[in-house]
């Protein structure tokens, strides 16, 4: 590859961070979406090369699933989803298991674990695009997350649930994989960065990521809009951002500094000064909240497959360690997102606005949960209540309290209200929101006797 490749690569997996008014964090997926089988071709007794069409995508896409040695529909297999970087041409599904690249069937070897790995655009950034305002294809995102990982559960012997996915890539694939464990922690157990760029905060960010995004469409503001005035579309897939969502889970980063290296004998500038400090950054701010993680700053090293193939060779033991010892989900859990409409843990959130503005989802257990928001808005609970039983639910406003009577219904959820102020803000502040901007309602969940 390229260093300019390179470099985009990073820095665009970097920048992290567009929304989707209506992507796959508002709804649970769809079973197919429209996912439609065109090819499945077998290079070998276990590598599958799969071409799908979906309404989500202009094009055919390509996805490569490594099964493991001595496949069985007789027992059942953790999953993988195995992310790629920037500014590669289709098929991007093919660099994991190129022998000079990933090398991937090689170094997985008779691990029981399939692994997925699809097309991700040159610079597609898993995300559903904003394409100034106007929405549409393509919306990597919602075809990841919301069709093919159905498909891969509903057509091979997979674990079923969190317990059994985990997602992991590298530069641009390192945002992807951290973006999408932090925008559906219920869907993965463990999520892994190599060299990935995980704060588009960092201001390099910026430019590079618009960069990479002309590769796949040379309008500006195709991707999350300009970050000037739609900053929040960038954040709301930025990793640092949502690192709180990421409680619970088993979670890698490795990043070197760009000096020289096992591999490389000269300063690799993309890893030392692009990708690092925003992987230095990630870990700053899972220490700051507590969230445990392994950390792998591996001095020097740049940003190539030697360093990737080696990242994923650490891996696996640990990523196989916590499929065999999944941890249960975080109770209580807190889960934070921009879209109007969002689940989490079988929690449905739907805001009353049209715009993007950060909400927070906290300390959700049985008798309650505290939500911040900038308006009103409607908490659909999981199903955890007795069918048909009445709740007194009190909610708890800066205003007083209201307590209201509500039955469950047929599936064990509760449908509750939540009336907070009309606020509105546009360029919200993770770390202030909620002080500033927001009001906090708490609800608490009491049964009648």
């Amino acid at each position: 590859m390229s260093r300019f490749k390179i470099r985009c690569a990073v820095l665009l997996a970097g920048i992290c961070a567009a929304l989707s008014l209506t992507g796959p964090a508002t709804a649970a997926p769809a079973p197919n979406g429209g996912l439609t089988l065109r090819s499945d071709i077998a290079i070998n007794a276990r590598l599958h090369e799969l071409v799908f069409t979906t309404p989500d995508l202009n094009a055919p896409t390509y996805v490569r699933v490594l099964l493991p040695q001595g496949y069985s529909s007789a027992r059942r297999y953790p999953v993988l989803l195995l992310l790629e970087g920037c500014c590669n041409a289709a098929p991007q599904a093919r660099d994991w298991t190129d022998p000079a690249k990933g090398n991937a069937e090689a170094i997985v070897g008779n691990t029981p674990v399939i692994l997925v790995m699809p097309d991700s655009g040159k610079g597609g950034f898993y995300s559903d695009w904003y394409n100034n305002g106007h929405g549409g294809n393509p919306r990597w995102e919602s075809y990841h997350i919301g069709q093919l990982l159905p498909w891969i559960d509903a057509h091979y012997s997979t674990v079923s649930g969190r317990r059994g996915h985990a997602v992991a890539g590298f530069s641009m694939g390192g945002f992807g994989a951290m973006s999408y464990a932090a925008r559906h922690p219920d869907r993965f157990v463990s999520a892994a960065s190599f060299s990935g760029a995980l704060d588009s905060n960092d201001p390099q960010a910026v430019t590079t990521d618009e960069m990479l995004a002309y590769l796949d469409n040379p309008v500006p503001g195709s991707l999350w809009g300009p970050r000037s005035t739609q900053e929040i579309r960038w954040r709301a897939h930025n990793p640092w951002d949502l690192a709180a969502n990421l409680r619970g889970m088993h979670l890698e980063l490795y990043t070197g500094n760009g000096n020289p290296g096992p591999f490389n004998k000269t300063y690799d500038s993309t890893e030392g000064k692009d990708v690092h400090p925003q992987s230095v950054s990630m870990h700053n701010r899972l220490n700051s909240l507590g969230i445990a993680h392994e950390w792998h700053d591996y001095g020097g090293g740049s940003h190539s497959w030697s360093y990737w193939r080696r990242d994923l060779t650490q891996y696996l033991p640990g990523l196989m360690a916590t499929f065999a010892h999944p941890p249960a989900q975080p109770e209580p859990f807190t889960f934070t997102a921009a879209e109007p409409r969002f689940d989490a843990y079988g929690y449905q959130v739907t805001v009353n606005r049209n715009s993007p503005a950060f909400t927070t989802l906290s300390g959700v257990t049985h008798n309650g949960f505290t939500l911040n928001a900038t308006t009103s808005a409607t908490v659909v609970t999981a199903t955890r209540y007795r069918s048909g039983a009445a709740y007194q639910v009190t909610t708890s406003t800066p205003r007083g309290k209201k307590s209201q009577t509500i039955h469950a219904a047929r599936d064990g959820r509760l449908t509750i209200p939540v009336s907070l102020g009309a606020l509105t803000t546009n360029q919200p502040d993770i770390d202030t929101l909620i002080a500033q901007h927001s009001e906090t309602a708490t609800i608490t969940i009491a049964e009648h006797i």
